[in-house]
């Protein structure tokens, strides 16, 4: 006869066994947006995820490389998002026309800002005139198309791809999609709006924006609420889900774009958007009519604003404008603290635990959610980092960029993880790496050095695509990467 502990012994292991192998397929959490399902940069359902790597790294759960989709590598700088059982990207690409002849090397290259010294504005004006008129000689001897890739989410296989024909913008478009119930919205180039059937693929409507187009990228992702569908496009504009058609718009004055996305606050009087546009202008709108309820000199620009109980925070791309925080309100909403620390093109910060974590430039740093007051700041040891934006889950921070580095939502920076990913998408830390290739001994000799070092740059040419920020959901990480797309699982 059987005892009756062996059989409870018996059942919690089988239990423990149909849990651990269901639980690698039984996804439910979703990242169907920028910045996550509440655009916070946070997954508040997360399971216990790892605090180490393991040994010998972590290999992705899948990785489907620029040779399994070739337009997926380096085609813009759309982030992924989950949503059900599927994983979403979104490319922009150019491709030579085999007509044209090898093209002269460009007269006037892109300047990034440390190029620009000794340049007064008028000179630089007058330079990007000139850079955009090479720009756009030398795209007609390209076609550009987009393609939004639907994967599954458990072996990143291809359910389907949606092609479009697109046009040439000075940047790659790169709006992230968003997916809300069976629509899957995107801001494609040249002021377009699409909706695609998110199960598949089938193009419902495609709408132009209103406004002028010559060249600009745009790089806003929509929010969507109650059958609208919201993007900043130059201003600001609602479009009714289910036909396309716009259904009120908010104009901006000025002509100069950013690429920030709007968020949904749930005030007590209704639904509100709120969004950066340009000029350092933060505006509120009522979302089912667009009429403004407030707006505010905030300095704020691309990064996208972040909503934590009854308080907003906004990031700005000056140290003059820093990190900002408002006590939200029907009216024009009071500034509570300013942090003048740190500052960024478009890195958006994240909220967790009554702390702020920000990155900008080399900075890394973390504020009180109440005071503004710095907890702590350090500087990354990476090259020029920018975009990216920090994401968390499981009181974990994130940020991909080079590598991944992982460190603890709390008041004392303590990083446990330093990882870099090599180009078959194995994902682990330095001396993982170095005994995997041998560098130490490598290194002993002076002809050796010169090899690891050779070595290691080839190892590493495929980390997270600059620019682009991870998923992550139930767990597992989604990350674009310079050669493909993998997929991590970080639990515990």
């Amino acid at each position: 006869m059987v005892s009756a502990s062996l059989i409870l012994k018996t059942t919690r292991v089988l239990l423990l066994f149909l849990g651990v192998f269901s639980s690698s397929f039984a996804q439910s959490a979703d990242w169907n947006q920028w910045r996550g399902g509440q655009r916070s940069g946070v997954d508040p359902e997360s399971p216990t995820l790892v605090n180490a790597l393991p040994t010998k790294g972590l290999k992705p759960v899948w990785y489907v490389s620029e040779d399994d989709l070739p337009t997926a590598a380096a085609s813009g700088w759309s982030s992924p998002v989950v949503s059900g059982d599927s994983v979403y990207l979104y490319t922009h690409k150019k491709e030579a026309l085999t007509s044209v002849k090898k093209l002269p090397p460009l007269k006037f290259p892109y300047l990034p800002p440390e190029k620009r010294v000794g340049m007064n504005e008028e000179e630089y004006a007058e330079y990007e005139v000139n850079r955009r008129n090479e720009q756009e000689t030398r795209a007609k001897g390209f076609r550009f198309d987009e393609f939004i890739y639907c994967l599954d989410r458990k072996n990143g296989k291809l359910n389907w791809a949606n092609e479009y024909s697109s046009v040439y913008t000075r940047f790659a478009q790169s709006g992230s999609p968003t997916v809300m119930g069976d629509k899957l919205f995107v801001l494609s180039a040249g002021r377009t709006a699409r909706a695609v059937d998110a199960q598949t693929g089938e193009t419902l409507w495609t709408t132009k924006i209103p406004g002028d187009f010559r060249d600009q990228y745009l790089q806003s992702s929509f929010a969507v609420e109650q059958e609208l569908a919201i993007v900043l496009c130059g201003g600001l504009y609602a479009l009714d889900v289910n036909s396309g058609e716009v259904v009120w718009e908010y104009k901006v004055e000025t002509k100069k774009n950013i690429h920030c996305s709007p968020v949904i606050w749930h005030a007590d009087a209704g639904a509100r958007v709120i969004c950066n546009v340009a000029g350092g202008m933060t505006v509120c709108l009522d979302l089912k009519s667009g009429t403004l309820v407030w707006e505010l000199e905030s300095g704020a620009g691309n990064a996208t604003p972040i909503l934590v109980g009854d308080k907003l925070l906004v990031y700005g791309q000056s140290r003059k404008s820093g990190l900002a925080c408002y006590v939200l309100s029907e009216t024009t909403p009071d500034e509570l603290w300013r942090f003048n620390g740190a500052a960024d093109s478009g890195s958006s910060p994240v909220a967790v635990n009554d702390l702020v974590f920000v990155q900008g430039d080399r900075r890394l740093a973390c504020v009180d959610l109440e005071t503004g007051k710095p907890k702590w700041q350090t500087m990354l040891d990476l090259n020029r980092p920018r975009y990216t934006s920090l994401i968390s889950a499981d009181e974990k921070v994130f940020y991909a960029f080079d590598g991944l580095l992982a460190f603890e939502a709390g008041p004392k920076y303590k990083p446990f993880m330093q990882a870099k990913i090599n180009r078959e998408g194995l994902l682990a830390d330095e001396k993982a790496f170095r005994r995997l290739l041998g560098i130490d001994e490598l290194e002993k000799t002076a002809e050796g050095q010169i090899e690891a070092e050779v070595v290691l740059r080839r190892e590493f040419s495929n980390g997270p695509l600059v620019c682009t920020t991870p998923a992550i959901a139930d767990g597992f990480m989604f990350v674009r990467l310079k050669k493909g797309i993998a997929c991590y699982d970080l639990r515990e």
